[in-house]
């Protein structure tokens, strides 16, 4: 990954990988984060190098690490996705994401899905709505709105450190961008054209994910064929960070490791 860390640096990306070095032949998850996130949401997960899996958490534009403009709409962050994944990658990949980036990955995947081998959708769902309290609030009052949607990301009972970490780093993506990440997300919605996709699908949810509820990812698993739906218990939408144990190992030992098994050692 030495050579993909160097493309994404004169690329001008942000990017997190994996803790450890593996070889050539094991597979690369790619990971994109929700609305007014950065790629160290997925810290926890760097730790499936352990497993075996290459991770590489991407800042999407305009936020985190990377340079350019934020997107306006989530098929746009699809297609700028997706030339990426050709520059970085001439092999298929896994690609994961969180809440609009589970967004970002379904378009994706209908859009052009050589790249993938695979795709993972976290506490996402087939269309993503906001309250008009929350985009009215992130225009009008950003800092105490964004507060409050944390606040509803995680469980009642999650450290309130971990929490007022994630505000802070959604209010240093800046309004703009967090608000205008959040209108895309509401005009989401892919239709019928999740019948059209043919590759492997994991979905994972938090039982307790009062942003992007269960039934969302049921959805999602009756109209992709194939698919399996793992719902880790007291967890909220923040579920890779608040269960990050139970979430890497939906990944390892019920996707990519069983999808395809001959990667190497584990442990």
């Amino acid at each position: 990954m030495v050579e993909i860390a160097e493309k994404l640096k004169k690329m001008g990306i942000g990017f997190q990988e994996s803790s450890e070095d593996l070889s050539a032949d094991h597979p690369v998850l790619v990971m994109i984060h929700g609305a007014g996130g950065q790629s160290q949401i997925w810290r926890n997960q760097r730790r499936l190098s352990k497993k075996g899996i290459h991770t590489l958490a991407l800042d999407m534009p305009g936020h985190g690490e990377t340079k350019e403009p934020a997107k306006a709409s989530i098929d746009s962050y699809a297609y700028w996705l997706c030339e990426q994944l050709h520059a970085l990658f001439d092999h298929p990949v896994y690609l994961m994401g969180h809440s609009m980036g589970g967004a970002i990955v379904q378009e994706v995947a209908c859009i052009h899905p050589s790249p993938l081998s695979g795709m993972i959708l976290v506490g996402t769902g087939h269309r993503l709505r906001v309250s008009p309290a929350f985009l009215n609030g992130l225009k009008d009052n950003f800092e105490q709105t964004v507060d409050t949607l944390i606040r509803f990301a995680y469980t009642d009972n999650t450290d309130p450190t971990i929490i007022r970490a994630g505000a802070e780093l959604m209010k240093v993506t800046g309004g703009p961008v967090v608000s205008g990440d959040f209108e895309a997300c509401n005009c989401f919605e892919i239709g019928d054209k999740l019948k059209d996709i043919h590759i492997p699908c994991l979905i994972i949810c938090g039982e307790e994910d009062k942003l992007t509820p269960p039934s969302l990812s049921k959805t999602l698993h009756d109209q992709i064929n194939g698919s399996n739906l793992r719902t880790i218990t007291r967890a909220g939408h923040m579920v890779m960070i608040e269960r990050p144990e139970a979430f890497n190992r939906c990944i390892a030992d019920y996707y990519i490791l069983n999808a395809h098994p001959p990667i190497g050692q584990t442990e």
